[in-house]
């Protein structure tokens, strides 16, 4: 994909308009982008779009949003060249969430190895907030779920005590190593033989 195509696939994108926070983004919205899907997914932090990809192949009735703050993952993403039921918006994810999504609208969201953010200036900056796990919540269709995956396990505990104090309930769950649909990070850790922390959080 050239750079002249990258931006007119931009141009081709999904319009907000004026966003209102009293009429937020319905299912509706999402799946009229797509006809056929009949539910929304969510990963945030796509990088370079695999599991996205493989996902939406395997599931061509839902459709798969990925939220991205850096324009180059979501150039990269989108020179995978996607299929209808794919969008990778440049957009941020806390904001998409917390203000920009109908409640009971999602089917699930994907969080694989967000950003740790190590330095203590920066923790602000951690997807995983009490703020952020409320709207998640709100958002998620009944039995709905967030998928979490990370190789930092001191996160892990932090993000899992956040999402532990909501209604959210914690389940075992890990993903095959055959299954396709794994973000590229995954696959790599996978095969340097790093251990990986993850759960399913499933809304009652």
């Amino acid at each position: 994909m050239t750079r002249k195509d990258f931006a007119r696939s931009l141009e081709d994108g999904p319009r907000f308009g004026l966003f209102d926070p009293a009429d937020p983004l319905p299912l509706a919205y999402w799946t009229g982008l797509a006809p056929g899907t009949t539910a929304v997914e969510i990963e945030i932090g796509p990088g370079d779009g695999r599991f996205l990809l493989e996902a939406a192949a395997a599931e061509p009735s839902t459709f798969f949003v990925g939220i991205e703050t850096r324009l180059g993952s979501v150039a990269r993403a989108s020179a995978r060249g996607l299929p209808t039921n794919v969008r990778v918006l440049q957009l941020d994810a806390r904001f998409v969430v917390e203000q920009m999504l109908a409640d009971e609208s999602i089917d699930a969201f994907h969080v694989y190895f967000p950003d740790p953010w190590w330095k203590k200036r920066h923790a602000k900056r951690r997807l995983i907030t009490p703020s952020f796990a409320s709207a998640v919540v709100r958002t998620l269709k009944s039995r709905g779920a967030l998928y979490l995956v990370t190789d930092v396990e001191t996160r892990y505990r932090e993000m899992r005590q956040v999402l532990s104090e909501t209604i959210l309930v914690e389940e075992a769950w890990e993903r095959s190593p055959s299954d396709p649909a794994q973000s590229s990070y995954e696959r790599k850790y996978r095969t340097q033989g790093r251990r990986l922390y993850g759960a399913r959080f499933r809304k009652p």
